[in-house]
């Protein structure tokens, strides 16, 4: 499919065939699929992955004007060297995508979201705790702060949906179905834009959530809870830098003055050198996206 197609319209054909591409970034469906690939921007449907992991072939342009392509149409011709993954994420800074082939699967049967607001943090951390420990399989688990919510998101054939929501561990759960669900995450995705100004995706493992967010204790949070990821608000590149003295920490979102102050990615010098001859390969005069990147993260 052609690059420019939104998340939106994509969505909207594969309707007919009872399909569906399970992506969920924070901008939503107005979100081009191209643009997704560039950021491998992410959302709350963190168990099924983000688009790297659905993507299995590219048509690019390179710097010169040339056309290739990568990976394949179909999965049993990907073969050579994956390159879709190197440019997906790398923000136009390698290559200009054009096409991208995807995987699809069965559109949910059934959706349903149960939310519970705990009573402080201790609270929130055993809840997500006992469905980590569980068979619970949420497609998305959120720890939403300073609120102390915990989002429980469920998409599968009905019967294993209505399982799930019968065994949900104890506490004050509000069940949400159909036009209530997507209400719902709209407002939960109307939080995540008020993050901020300066807002820092932090990497670590899944039992580190909780840990992270008492040792920073920001003033505001959404987390990935069983994936390790806590996206929160810090008041900038001091806090920064703490955070990436123990985690892997990159900046989301953040005013310019920030951004000229500390990189993007907090890349180690190796890990530095080696997308610093990446980008001289494809790119030698830093044509593409100049200052993006690899490029704006040594001040």
């Amino acid at each position: 499919m052609e690059a420019g197609i939104t998340l939106g319209q994509l969505e909207h054909a594969l309707l007919e065939n009872n399909q569906s591409l399970p992506l969920n970034p924070w901008n939503g469906l107005k979100a081009t699929i191209g643009g997704i690939a560039a950021a491998n921007a992410q959302g709350p449907f963190r168990a099924v992955g983000t688009i790297r992991d659905w993507i299995i072939g590219m048509k690019v342009v390179h710097v010169d004007g040339r056309i290739s392509k990568a990976g394949g149409r179909v999965v049993k011709n990907v073969t050579g060297y994956d390159l879709p993954k190197l440019y997906t994420g790398s923000l136009g800074t390698l290559v200009i995508i054009v096409e991208v082939s995807l995987k699809l699967r069965a559109k949910f049967a059934r959706t349903a979201t149960a939310v519970a607001r705990a009573a402080d943090g201790n609270e929130a951390a055993q809840l997500i705790s006992s469905v980590r420990k569980n068979a619970l399989q949420p497609i998305s688990c959120e720890w939403a702060g300073p609120e102390n919510e915990v989002w429980l998101r469920f998409g599968e054939h009905p019967r294993a949906v209505d399982w799930q929501l019968k065994n949900l561990p104890s506490g004050d759960w509000t069940l949400l179905e159909a036009e209530d669900e997507a209400a719902a995450w709209e407002r939960l995705r109307a939080r995540y834009a008020r993050l901020g100004p300066v807002v820092l995706r932090v990497v670590g493992l899944p039992t580190n959530v909780r840990e992270m967010i008492e040792e920073y204790r920001p003033a505001a949070w959404i987390a990935h809870a069983l994936n390790g990821i806590v996206l929160m608000e810090v008041s900038g590149a001091e806090e920064i830098r703490r955070v990436r003295n123990k985690y892997r920490a990159v900046i989301e979102r953040a005013p310019l003055e920030v951004r000229q102050r500390i990189g993007t990615f907090g890349l180690t010098d190796s890990e530095y050198d080696l997308m610093k001859k990446m980008k001289e390969a494809f790119d030698p005069e830093g044509r593409l996206n100049a200052g993006r990147h690899v490029d704006g993260e040594r001040n």
